[in-house]
């Protein structure tokens, strides 16, 4: 070692020397307790606020420069109560001395105990720290100086800290926002960290209670590790992290929760590069594993890959848990409910590119891609094995309940009749390529099956093609087209159903035969719009169905006949309604325009009877008003039909009006008197009572005679208007 060096060494070593043995001096010679007054006056000229000691101050040199204090208060602005603002019970803060010399900041264990920190706001939305603000400086921030060394950091800005450890016992802070009238408050915090080493392991534990009245919580947190933080090379990790958060208050879903989580995080700023291993979160009743990894966090390209699960749980048990409980048909659905899923993204995209989603007795698997929000691009592939979806429908009213819902829905579908149906603005944006597929699906009590549904849209045009499914024997198909492009929307709608058996679809809907035959039916429909109401009165297009070998329940032909008969002949009643009507064959066709389905050719062929009928179905009002023409041609006699017999021959005339949903089947009875007068039937005398002069030689009438006054018969002018007046007398009788 050269002399000079040596020199220099010796210059150092010794003014080192001066200064510890001057800082002990300070220590022996020199009590900070004297200094309290002063140190409280300079504050008082300085915030107009009293800083006072309760305890008393304690120095340390070598080889830590530390100070102890205890029993500290700094009072609260005028006007904001006689609570201090800020209250300490005491404070242990220590440097090592040394390390110092070389640049390096190390600091002791920092022990807080009775930390208290009141800040508040009041009405007239004054802080109880603006008062200390103005007195810094006229409230102007000051900046740094050019140029100018800040201080403890190094010439890259970086600064060599370690610190032996902190411990923050009983801290609380208060937030009270008189103007906006808020209380938040963190009312008990315990912070342990163990020796904080640059790029070295250290062990945290946290406690904090919290409390706020907007909204209205309370939670217990619980937070421990062990982290490693290097800032020279922006290296940060936490292992074995547990969270654990119990919350209570009206704003907690569920009005309480239970939250534990864990895991095991890499961050690496440098590299932009996150990894979260290991996650496993538990709250009410769910539980979430899995892996996440990330790039690009520190710019704008972030990328993330990750593969979760979510091991079957009871997810009612969970909708409960969260104040939002759900009633089901089966009181056993959504009771073994999990999820599996590997996926990436970005900020603007997520790709989904194995799902798995078990519901019950359901497995769904595929796939589901999603980019930009603005412009909605999404492609999803979903196949299904089977599932009921009448289990997952709320449960059976009661008669005053359902009747109830009923008259609600019925207000709300009267009041959305004007309601916008079709998101034109977000179909005019969106990408989609959607495939599903159902091997088994049950809706209604139907069994549908092999249900495929392809759903593409681009450019403002959305097309289904195709929507397909068999269902009781039966094969139906369909394609349909929305167009936002222009002023309105514009659909297209075109189905066909062949060989469905009614009465394999009746039973599985409502548990018996309510209606039977071979049946299909071909349409072709548009419309524009966005309400029902528009749809409705723009609706154009065609349909017809075919029926053949079954029936329909509800009402009886036969029976109807049968009964009027009686009425209008005062015969005895001898047949009784079987509440069906048989058929051989029916098929019919109808042009709809504007809303308005008419149909000229309705056949329905039977054994007892053949029937034309035409009509119109209003389907804005969705009324009926339709006349069937029935001419009976055969008898039920030997199987409980007596006195058909005489029906034979005449045609039963029917109106069908009313509601689509629950019309009424009424035979004309006007008209069948009239058919049975033409037929040469003698009518009841209380029909004759009833119908008077105008029937008073019902036969007379009908071969267009009248009786003069010398008693010889005169033809009269129309025999048409004579069956005309007894057909409007009998309807003024009934």
């Amino acid at each position: 070692m050269s002399r000079p060096v040596k020199i220099v060494l010796a210059l150092a070593g010794a003014l080192v020397a001066v200064i510890v043995a001057a800082m002990i001096l300070v220590v022996i010679f020199v009590d900070p307790n004297d200094y309290k007054d002063d140190i409280s006056k300079a504050v008082r000229d300085k915030t107009g606020r009293e800083l006072s000691f309760q305890g008393d101050i304690s120095l340390s040199v070598f080889p830590w420069i530390g100070v102890t204090t205890q029993g500290v208060t700094f009072s609260n602005a005028p006007g904001f109560g006689e609570k201090p603002m800020l209250k300490l019970n005491s404070a242990d803060v220590s440097l090592r001395l040394m390390p110092l010399l070389s640049g390096r900041v190390a600091l002791g264990t920092v022990e807080v105990d009775g930390l208290e920190v009141n800040l508040m706001r009041n009405s007239a939305g004054k802080t109880n720290w603006d008062d200390l603000v103005a007195a810094d400086d006229g409230g102007k921030t000051r900046e740094p100086e050019a140029g100018k060394d800040t201080g403890g950091a190094g010439k890259d800005g970086k600064i060599d800290l370690s610190i032996g450890g902190l411990e923050v016992n009983d801290a609380r802070v208060v937030w009270d926002d008189r103007k906006e009238n808020v209380r938040q408050a963190v009312d008990e915090c315990d912070i342990t960290l163990g020796s904080i080493e640059p790029g070295s392991p250290f062990d945290f534990k946290i406690h904090v209670k919290l409390s706020s009245t907007a909204p209205d919580i309370s939670a217990d947190t619980n937070i421990a590790g062990r982290a490693t933080l290097d800032l020279d090379r922006q290296l940060y990790s936490v292992k074995e992290l547990k969270l654990s958060v119990d919350a209570d208050g009206k704003d907690v879903p569920g009005g309480r929760a239970s939250v534990i989580a864990a895991a095991d995080a890499d961050v690496n700023m440098a590299d932009g590069n996150a990894e979260l291993k290991n996650l496993d979160l538990d709250a009410y009743g769910a539980k979430v594993t899995g892996d996440i990894t990330a790039t690009g966090i520190n710019g704008k390209d972030m990328k993330f890959k990750t593969k979760l699960n979510v091991p079957a749980f009871d997810l009612a048990k969970t909708l409960l848990a969260l104040g939002n409980p759900i009633k089901t048909s089966d009181p056993k659905a959504l009771t073994n409910v999990g999820l599996s899923l590997v996926g990436s993204g970005s900020t603007s995209s997520v790709n989904v590119e194995s799902l798995q989603v078990n519901l019950d007795e359901t497995t769904a698997k595929g796939s589901l891609y999603f980019a930009d929000p603005d412009k909605p691009d999404i492609r999803c592939d979903l196949k299904v094995d089977k599932i009921n979806l009448d289990r997952y429908l709320p449960p059976k009213a009661k008669s005053e309940e359902s009747a109830k819902q009923k008259e609600e829905s019925a207000k709300a579908e009267k009041s959305g009749d004007k309601g916008e149906l079709i998101p034109v603005d977000m179909l005019r944006k969106l990408t989609l390529d959607a495939d599903l597929g159902i091997e088994q699906l049950i809706a209604g009590g139907a069994r549908l099956e092999d249900v495929v549904v392809k759903v593409v849209s681009s450019g403002g045009v959305l097309k289904v093609k195709p929507a397909s499914l068999k269902v009781a024997g039966g094969a139906f198909a369909s394609t349909s087209t929305v167009d936002v492009r222009g002023a309105q929307p514009v659909i297209s709608l075109g189905a066909k159903l062949s060989g469905l058996d009614g009465s394999k679809l009746s039973k599985q809907m409502n548990g018996k035969e309510s209606f039977s035959g071979i049946m299909g039916f071909d349409t072709d429909l548009s419309t524009r719009g966005n309400d029902m109401k528009a749809l409705m009165a723009n609706l154009d297009g065609k349909f017809g169905f075919k029926a053949r070998d079954g029936y329909v329940s509800g009402f009886d032909i036969l029976f109807l006949a049968q009964d009027a008969f009686s009425v209008l002949t005062g015969r005895s009643k001898s047949a009784e309604s079987r509440g069906k009507t048989k058929f051989g064959e029916a098929s019919a066709t109808a042009r709809i325009s504007k809303g308005i389905a008419r149909n000229n050719d309705l056949v329905v062929k039977s054994p007892l009877f053949r029937a034309a009928g035409n009509g119109i179905m209003n389907l804005k009002a969705m009324t009926l008003d339709y006349k069937l023409d029935a001419k009976i041609v055969g008898t039920l006699e030997g199987q409980g039909g007596r006195g058909q017999k005489d029906l034979v021959g005449l045609t039963v005339p029917l109106d069908i009006t009313g509601p689509v949903a629950d019309p009424s089947i009424m035979v004309n009875l006007p008209r069948f008197a009239t058919a049975l007068a033409e037929g040469g039937f003698g009518l009841a005398s209380d029909v004759l009572k009833g119908v008077g002069g105008v029937v008073e030689d019902i036969g007379k009438n009908l071969t267009g005679k009248k009786s003069s006054k010398d008693g010889t018969s005169e033809k009269s002018k129309s025999p048409g208007e004579a069956v005309k007046k007894i057909e409007d007398s009998i309807k003024s009788l009934f």
